[in-house]
């Protein structure tokens, strides 16, 4: 209880006893100026019976009273307290339920990911590893049909099919790459995307360009792994779609985000520099990564061709060291 509203119920308190005092000594005035014998006699009391009964009578009305508005002052009080407390709990109520609507709308965003994940993955395996291997399959069926009557074109198809084998090989490991768990958590984002950059040059014969302005900087382990798998599938699909030489990776913490931006300068896609492309699988998939962590991931036409893809992750709070 506040220091005012005690001071205020000992105030008032003290008022009570004043008047129960002043109603008692009136009743006792009036009652010795009516007995007619109001002076001692013989020594005698000089009150009656029935004047002291009457009083007696006055000032236990006037204690029940006192009890009684005592005893109401602390029922309201322990109501009041009841009520604050109800609404505290109602309050703690409140927010738990916002707290269970938060975590199930995660946990319908973490399956909806994991679905996704699932199905880029089968994406992956039906128009890439499997292509290639009924494209071998069939270069060979070809070369052993030829091998007695055409050996030159028999040879050509055992070429052909040798390169359709080395490019699912490498896809085989590219796959593997994207499944295997994220380099991020035991080196850091910086080091994680320079071994994969570096990976991708040496397998490809691209011409990499990394920027950062992190250096040994760790971020929350969500906006570092988020920020890797969406740097892994950006290089992925590069490497399907954009015949291209060159990619620049650029990595940088700008206040309170984290910025992503990888363009590759390839055929990129039609339409105007800034548009952005259609719905594939990996795009859903860096857009949804994006989202998850209450950013955003923009796939579009680059300035000149090629394609670029930029993506802003909020740090949130301990950001500075990775909490």
């Amino acid at each position: 209880m506040e220091p005012n509203a005690r001071g205020f119920r000992r105030y008032r308190e003290l008022v009570l006893v004043i008047v129960f005092l002043v109603i008692a000594s009136q009743e006792l005035l009036e009652m010795w100026l009516l007995e007619p014998r109001h002076g001692l006699s013989g020594g005698r009391w000089p009150f009656s019976i029935d004047v002291l009964v009457h009083v007696a009578q006055v000032v236990a009305v006037l204690a029940a009273t006192y009890i009684f508005i005592r005893a109401w002052q602390q029922r309201t009080a322990l109501m009041d307290r009841e009520v604050a407390r109800a609404r505290q709990l109602a309050d703690l109520v409140g927010a738990l339920k916002e707290k269970e609507d938060a975590l199930a709308r995660t946990v319908e965003k973490l399956v909806f990911a994991q679905e996704q994940e699932r199905r880029v993955v089968a994406y992956d395996v039906h128009d890439g590893l499997a292509q290639l291997i009924v494209s071998a399959k069939q270069h060979l069926d070809t070369c052993g049909d030829l091998w007695k009557s055409n050996p030159a074109r028999a040879e050509r198809e055992l070429d052909l099919a040798l390169d359709r084998m080395g490019r699912a090989i490498v896809e085989v490991r590219r796959l593997l790459t994207a499944l295997r768990p994220s380099l991020v958590d035991p080196i850091g984002l910086v080091p994680a995307v320079r071994a994969s950059l570096d990976e991708v040059a040496r397998e490809a014969g691209w011409a990499v360009t990394f920027t950062e302005n992190l250096e040994d900087t760790r971020l929350p382990a969500a906006v570092e792994t988020s920020a890797f798998r969406i740097v892994q599938e950006a290089l992925a699909n590069a490497l399907k779609h954009a015949r291209t030489t060159r990619v620049d990776v650029d990595v940088r913490k700008e206040g309170t985000a984290l910025l992503l931006t990888i363009t590759d300068w390839g055929v990129g896609f039609q339409g105007t520099p800034g548009e952005t492309p259609g719905r594939g699988l990996g795009l859903l998939s860096m857009r949804e990564r994006a989202r998850l962590l209450g950013g955003e991931c923009v796939i579009e036409r680059g300035p000149e061709h090629g394609t670029r893809v930029r993506a802003r992750l909020p740090l949130g709070p301990g950001a500075a060291n990775g909490a």
